[in-house]
């Protein structure tokens, strides 16, 4: 590790036991000067937002120190209900999940599907999204609007690929999109993190704009912010690192965690590159919008600044990779 200078400015990553992540600033101080070894890094004040979040770390990690523990409760097969038009997917698919322990009912389209799920409540929702009769999209509907099956999750078997589909399918209430050459291993498992989930979360948090980002880049889901003027804050999460982005009328205003980044529109610009991890939008009244440290900052004119600066990278590579490829050459000639 390299020595610090006295008086040099620090800025502290820690990482919390509740996987929140803060990001701290503070001074070096040189113990020489008072006779001592080594150098102090004195921390700046928490924040109110960073008080707010080592806060619920600390009643987090009380809660679970004092709390008895209970007893897992006894776990029972998961009972899918799986929805597809094509009778060699359903017949194939159900054999493969059945053998891996799940109770599986079928159905051809989305209107035997309703009635089915209406008769006897199944925990998880299988289904294609192109279907005659009733297709997956009007399924999702119906279901979201029936108190008896607004809470069951949804998860689309589907090759839907463009971002503005599978984001309007999270606007509606999607819990995860699979795609038809996935293992049924790896179903069996999406679908039991998809209950998981969902047992764990609230009926209005639900109902929230959440999703993945493998699924759906950050760009589209901030356009869509912008197009529909939303106001709140926009939480994503990767791995360990976590930013929160607060947008007004579908302007940026303030970027929350702005992690190695030297100002907030180069952290924006670092989490237009991750690759994965989770977003969820919760919308905000404009009495809650409190400390905001950004001019309003159009989101379009963020993307588009995005893109030039990914070209000039990539040009300079593509340039960078010419040279050497050209100098390789002029040495095996000589």
């Amino acid at each position: 590790m390299r020595s610090l200078e006295a008086n040099q400015p620090v800025r502290v990553k820690l990482s919390l036991p509740n996987r929140a992540i803060l990001y701290l600033s503070g001074t070096a101080v040189d113990l020489g000067a008072d006779g001592g070894k080594g150098t102090l890094i004195q921390l700046a004040a928490f924040t109110a937002e960073q008080e707010r979040i080592f806060g619920l770390c600390v009643n987090s990690v009380l809660d679970a120190s004092t709390s008895p523990k209970a007893e897992p409760p006894p776990t029972r097969p998961l009972n899918v209900l799986l929805v597809d038009d094509q009778a060699s997917v359903r017949t194939e698919l159900a054999a493969a999940l059945r053998e891996r322990g799940l109770n599986i009912t079928t159905a051809d389209n989305g209107l035997m599907a309703i009635s089915a799920a209406l008769k006897s409540e199944p925990d998880l929702l299988l289904t294609d999204v192109e279907m005659p009769e009733m297709d997956g999209w009007t399924l999702l509907r119906m279901a979201r609007g029936r108190k008896k099956l607004a809470h069951v999750p949804v998860v689309f078997l589907t090759a839907l690929s463009d971002d503005m589909s599978r984001l309007q399918g999270y606007r509606m209430g999607v819990d995860d999109y699979l795609p038809k050459n996935l293992s049924p291993d790896e179903i069996v498992a999406r679908l039991q993190g998809v209950v998981a989930r969902r047992a764990g979360l609230g009926a209005v948090e639900n109902r929230g704009l959440r999703g993945d980002l493998q699924h759906v880049r950050l760009g589209s889901v901030l356009s869509f912010l912008e197009a529909e003027k939303k106001t709140g804050d926009l939480r994503l999460e990767s791995g360990q690192d976590s930013a929160v982005l607060r947008l007004v009328q579908g302007t940026l205003r303030d970027v929350k965690n702005l992690g190695y980044a030297a100002s907030a529109i180069d952290r924006v610009f670092d989490l237009l590159s991750w690759e994965g991890g989770q977003f969820e939008f919760f919308t905000l009244e404009p009495r809650e919008m409190h400390d905001l440290t950004l001019e309003p900052l159009s989101i379009t004119y963020l993307l588009m600044e995005h893109a030039r600066r990914e070209d000039e990278a990539n040009e300079s590579a593509r340039l960078e990779r010419l040279i050497a490829s050209q100098s390789g050459s002029f040495d095996q000639d000589l």
